[in-house]
């Protein structure tokens, strides 16, 4: 019994590797695009409502696969699922560099390339990893989850460089190859199917004290838990999920309205596009060992206190650089690397903290993929929303005062999923 639990506490840290590599490619590719939205806006002259939308597209892609690729990972497992994203990512990106209209983007990249990017976000990751760790699944979320600053803190300056020395095409491909492998290699040598664990907020049912008796030839060694897993109409119809969809879709909203116009805001301020893009560079670097924290912070002090604080403080990092950013001074930009890298992706990390404590691991990867869905709805929104708003207005302050206020509104919804989940558990 001892040999068996250390065996598999040992291979969790496998897990929590391709993992933390997964998400260093989906922070690479999503943070990646605001440096690719000005070089795209450039070189085919359309608007920024325009050229927006083939990322907003990307996400609208994203929220209509999530929960079929949450039901893939269930069924199918991941050491499937990831590879085939890898191979999506590949064409999706190779095929966008050879375009010569900006509408076949959004069939290259927006489709293809979204899927990937969807099946390899941070929803999988927490399907994936919290049945490894049920006791110090917040800690082990946001270690895992700083994959995505890595990410940013490398690619995004990168792309940078590449954008302008070599253009958008070539980087394009470049970093498609990179993507690919570092998917497709790991994950399909040495992803393995979670443990066993029950869910932490509910006693075991009926069926699942029957199970606990040795398998029968009916039942397949490793998944002999999945029958007392909520069902995909019993996900549908729980309150807290969909809660906790709506607190996807606000923070996330505000965060997309941002982060796809931010290289252009810097550059509008009057700052360099390499500036820019440093900036987005260091502001992963400090999430790096932020996150972590954020997910330590949560298992001591709650999933909602935490969230609150976090949310606040990013809604203030980026009225601050709307009201001190002029294009000529660092020290606005030091300030928001600072506030932003502190709470820069706490949203899905702690929604998704919050939801591996309320459903069972066998549905997790479903559950969470409707979560992602709102996500999806957000990255197809959020850019969208502030592409428009800069084409009737001319400059961001009113889209960057909008995303302030969505996060606000994030912060309630979380705070009423937690008030009915106390009510339900009582």
């Amino acid at each position: 019994m001892l040999k068996s639990a250390r065996t598999r506490l040992h291979y969790g840290w496998v897990i929590f590797v391709l993992s933390l590599g997964n998400l260093t490619v989906e922070g690479g590719t999503k943070n990646s695009e605001a440096v690719y939205f000005n070089a795209l806006k450039d070189a085919f002259g359309r608007s920024a409502t325009y050229t927006s939308a083939v990322f907003s597209l990307a996400g609208l892609i994203g929220a209509v696969c999530a929960p079929l690729l949450g039901i893939l990972l269930d069924r199918c497992g991941a050491r499937v699922l990831f590879p085939l994203a890898g191979l999506f990512i590949l064409f999706g990106w190779l095929a966008a560099s050879y375009t010569t209209e900006l509408w076949q983007m959004f069939i290259f990249y927006s489709v293809f390339a979204g899927i990937g990017h969807t099946a390899i976000s941070s929803f999988s990751m927490t399907a994936t990893v919290a049945p490894w760790f049920p006791q110090t699944r917040g800690r082990m979320l946001g270690l895992a989850d700083s994959g995505n600053p890595i990410g940013q803190a490398v690619f995004a300056p990168l792309a940078g460089v590449l954008t302008t020395e070599v253009g958008w095409r070539w980087a394009y491909r470049i970093f498609g190859v990179i993507f690919a492998v570092l998917i497709a290699v790991p994950n399909g040598l040495l992803q393995r199917r979670p443990p066993e664990t029950a869910p932490v907020e509910n006693t075991p049912t009926e069926s699942q004290q029957h199970q606990s008796a040795p398998a029968t030839p009916e039942v397949r060694p490793g998944r002999t838990a999945a029958r007392a897993a909520p069902s995909l109409g019993d996900s549908v119809r729980d309150v807290a999920m969909w809660l906790l969809v709506l607190t996807r879709v606000f923070g996330s909203t505000g965060t997309q309205m941002i982060r796809v116009h931010l290289v252009t805001f810097f550059v509008l301020a009057g700052y360099s596009v390499q500036t820019a893009a440093n900036t987005l560079g260091a502001v992963g670097l400090v999430s790096v060992f932020a996150r972590p924290l954020v997910g330590l912070a949560t298992d001591r002090w709650g999933r909602e206190s935490v969230y609150t604080v976090g949310m606040g403080v990013a809604a203030g990092a980026v009225l601050l650089i709307v009201w001190l950013g002029d294009g000529q001074s660092f020290w606005p930009l030091a300030l928001y690397v600072g506030l932003a890298g502190i709470t820069d992706g706490i949203s899905g990390l702690i929604i998704g903290a919050k939801a591996a404590d309320i459903f069972p691991s066998e549905s997790l990867g479903t559950v969470m993929g409707f979560v992602e869905m709102g996500r999806g709805a957000a990255i197809f929104l959020g850019p969208i929303i502030a592409g428009l708003m800069f084409d009737l207005q001319g400059d961001y302050v009113q889209a960057f005062i909008l995303s302030a206020i969505l996060s606000v509104a994030s912060v309630c919804a979380m705070w009423i999923a937690d008030i009915i989940g106390r009510r339900r558990a009582a």
